[in-house]
């Protein structure tokens, strides 16, 4: 898919996604759609020895239609905002960039 193609992240929506197992330690998942077409999951966590759920997000790459995990966040707005922004140019993702903040450049 080239940047033409790519649908316009102006409203996005959110779906719950059911259950694959009957588990009950299975995520709660999320899909991000834009238009039609999906550009992005969001999957809450656990993470231990933390009082707050955390989301992490992944997004759709607009022109190889490639899965970047993005960053990790308590905020679930921000997560599908992370997912909108990086659909619309994946130059905003620190991961898809390979860029760590602590390095010393």
């Amino acid at each position: 898919m080239d940047a033409s193609s790519a649908v316009s992240t102006d409203h996005v929506s959110v779906r719950r996604l059911p259950r694959l197992t009957d588990r009950v330690s299975e995520n709660t998942r999320w899909e991000v759609i834009a238009g039609d077409q999906v550009i992005g999951w969001i999957e809450e966590q656990r993470i231990s020895g933390a009082s707050r759920l955390f989301y992490f997000a992944t997004g759709v790459h607009p022109r190889s239609g490639q899965r970047i995990r993005l960053e990790g966040n308590t905020d679930f707005d921000d997560r599908v905002n992370v997912i909108a922004d990086f659909y619309r140019d994946p130059m905003t993702s620190r991961q898809h960039l390979g860029i760590n903040p602590n390095r010393q450049q």
